[in-house]
């Protein structure tokens, strides 16, 4: 007897994008095929997998519609990522885009950046004194660091993303005030990094964003035009690209200042985008820049702020290995294909899997890391958006009372600073209360004071228990263990049958040549910070 339930599993808990499998046969479960009553295995018909089945602990399991097939990425030149790292993280926590990316950034180079950290979300940074760019990426996103093509001593960060039927590289800068010499070096290097990448994928989608401190009369509505204008104006008609963002993006807090276009977004695909301009962040004087980017493809199952945490002590690893062991391989995913899609079907299946045999549940992340930011902060914060929106609209509309709108906005930015200012220190305030209060070395003391230094960025899962009774501190032993106690309950018989053969790929390992410089390379640029090794699939 074959029971099908009404719908298939989600594709989610990883974050690398892929063919859904709805192209291909499903699997249909059977109970009487298996020693185990009232567990699933494969039957070998053309059904869906289950969608809502009962869990070990005895619960149905929840499901949410799909995201909107879209990718939101903001930018903003944050003058300061220091005096500015809450209201980003403030940002990131309520907004929740994908991409927010950063200009301006004045941070030299630590040698620990984790102090940047928001839960969530992970940051690729660019940092020059007096300048620099940085990104955080969602957790979700597919993303790949393009360093290859960034030069040393300039403020330019390449990022590429696969969330579509064609990928995206995102080229992120920041002119600084340091004459046309520089200019010139610095769109030399633009588009020699363009031409590499025209090359190497022809199919992909190039954004170029940041702060280009440019003014050109026609192109931009500035005043004038300058060496930087034309620079830009020049390789955007060169290599067909599309500015998007068409309202003043720099609000000067001088009467006599008027508002300038400097923050652009050049595209070679403009079609579907939404721009719009919101409130600097912060104490900056730049607005955000908000676009929603239409995608082809659906992307994965994301409920923000959250992720799923999977319970393998309960793991009903006998059915997955049966289900393994009776699944067509070869007819659903090894297909004489691209690679990549194969690699994906394949995920897609296991990720399936843990799903039916695995229970697992939905637990927020991460923390409120504005904890002083009370009802005062947000009535002024609100205050700031609605003066500005209402500066936004009479600008646009050519309104007579525009100048005195600005005047308005520019106060109300002041006034927001100062309450921020006020409720940090009230609340530093009451912490050192507190903490003089607690009796030093206990429990309570402790656990405020390690709130107070943010541990809230820092691991939670406790130590591990191995095999011989040795303990498992550090991120990577933690990771290599869950790794291998995974593999190892996921281990087949392959009961003497021969794998599918895969067609010969263009390439073959004997003719892939590796030097030492592009190892050292490598080596190089990775974060020593960042932990490493196998992590469960968050949706």
């Amino acid at each position: 007897m074959v029971a099908e339930l009404n719908d298939r599993l989600p594709q989610e808990g990883t974050s690398t994008p892929g063919e859904s499998l709805a192209e291909h046969p499903r699997p249909c479960f059977s109970t009487s095929e298996r020693g185990c009553s009232g567990c699933p295995a494969y039957s070998g018909g053309g059904g869906n997998i289950p969608l809502k089945t009962k869990t070990a602990r005895g619960k149905r399991s929840n499901r949410t519609k799909a995201t909107p097939a879209t990718l939101s990425v903001n930018f903003c030149n944050i003058r300061g990522l220091h005096s500015n790292l809450n209201a980003v993280h403030y940002h990131l926590e309520t907004a929740g885009p994908a991409l927010l990316f950063l200009t301006e950034t004045q941070v030299s180079s630590p040698a620990d950046v984790s102090y940047l950290s928001c839960p969530g979300y992970k940051v690729e940074h660019s940092f020059v004194p007096r300048a620099g760019v940085c990104v955080y990426v969602r957790d979700d996103i597919c993303s790949r660091r393009l360093g290859r093509l960034e030069g040393s001593d300039l403020s330019i960060l390449w990022l590429r993303v696969d969330s579509d039927d064609h990928p995206r590289v995102y080229g992120c800068l920041y002119r600084s005030h340091s004459g046309n010499a520089e200019t010139d070096r610095l769109f030399d290097h633009v588009q020699m990094a363009a031409d590499s990448l025209l090359q190497q994928i022809p199919s992909a989608e190039v954004v170029i964003l940041g702060d280009f401190n440019a003014h050109h009369a026609e192109w931009l509505g500035s005043r004038l035009t300058d060496h930087a204008g034309r620079s830009v104006h020049d390789f955007a008609l060169a290599y067909g690209l599309t500015q998007l963002v068409t309202s003043p993006t720099r609000i000067p807090d001088v009467e006599d200042h008027a508002p300038s276009l400097l923050d652009l977004l050049l595209t070679s695909h403009p079609d579907g985008y939404q721009i719009s301009v919101d409130a600097p962040l912060g104490s900056s004087d730049h607005c955000l820049v908000r676009c929603v980017v239409p995608l082809t493809l659906k992307s994965r199952l994301h409920s923000a702020g959250c992720r799923r945490v999977w319970h393998y002590r309960s793991a009903d690893w006998d059915g997955m290995r049966s289900f393994f062991a009776s699944y067509p391989w070869g007819r659903v995913c090894f297909s004489p294909d691209d690679p990549n899609v194969v690699a994906d079907s394949v995920a897609d299946v296991v990720l399936q899997v843990m799903e039916l045999f695995i229970p697992s549940s939905v637990v927020p992340i991460g923390g409120k890391s504005q904890p002083w930011f009370g009802r005062s902060c947000k009535i002024a914060s609100c205050y700031k958006q609605e003066c500005y929106r209402a500066w936004a609209d009479a600008s646009a509309s050519r309104d007579v009372n525009t100048s005195a709108l600005k005047k308005k906005y520019n106060s109300a930015s002041r006034s927001f600073k100062r309450v921020i200012a006020k409720a940090k220190s009230e609340h530093i305030g009451r912490i050192g209360e507190r903490l003089v209060r607690l009796p030093s070395g206990t429990r309570a003391f402790w656990s405020l004071a390690k709130a107070v230094q943010g541990n809230f960025c820092q691991p939670s899962l406790p130590s591990l228990h191995r095999e011989d009774d040795s303990l498992a501190h550090t991120a990577k032993e933690k990771a290599d263990l869950l790794g291998s106690f995974f593999a190892s309950n996921s281990t087949l018989d392959d009961g003497g049958s021969t794998p599918p053969t895969i067609p010969r790929c263009e390439c073959s390992m004997p003719e892939v040549q590796f030097t030492q410089r592009s190892v050292r390379k490598a080596l190089l640029s990775l974060d020593i910070h960042k932990s490493n090794g196998f992590r469960p699939p968050d949706p």
